[in-house]
């Protein structure tokens, strides 16, 4: 029998909390026009607790426009609690901004598809973000 052996070194998720929640949506929503824009601004904030904990907090703003009318619009906002276990190679901060919004990105996207499917819209699905290439 294999015995299990604990996590020596790398990061703990300590708790994913959604803070903030928006959404609005017009009564007539175009669907599947080549012309209908999508606008997605993600932003990551770090705050370091101390030499063990890191708060990574994630705002995403989806807008879909057409026409130049916003015909939805959403802001969601969540914050995930992380604590560095042993000697882990990257520092907190790196890990906040990078490693810990990859983390809770997926949330924030289940959380609009659920949203936009409740509001009569089908699911709308945020893109994957390369989270490495946004720190830079």
């Amino acid at each position: 029998m294999e015995e299990k052996k604990e996590l020596e070194s790398g990061f703990r998720v300590l708790n994913i909390l959604l803070l903030e929640s928006s959404f609005s949506r017009i009564a007539s929503v175009t669907f599947n026009d080549p012309a209908i824009k999508q606008e997605i601004d993600v932003k990551v904030m770090v705050n370091v607790k101390s030499t063990t904990e890191v708060m990574s907090t994630v705002q995403v703003v989806f807008n879909q426009i057409f026409n130049e009318e916003k015909q939805v619009s959403a802001t969601i906002k969540m914050v995930g609690v992380f604590e560095k276990l042993g000697e882990s190679p990257l520092n907190l901060q790196d890990f906040g901004e990078v490693n810990g919004a990859a983390i809770i990105y997926p949330y924030i996207r289940e959380h609009l598809s659920s949203l936009s499917a409740k509001a009569g819209l089908g699911l709308i699905y945020l893109p994957p973000v390369n989270l490495t290439k946004k720190k830079q």
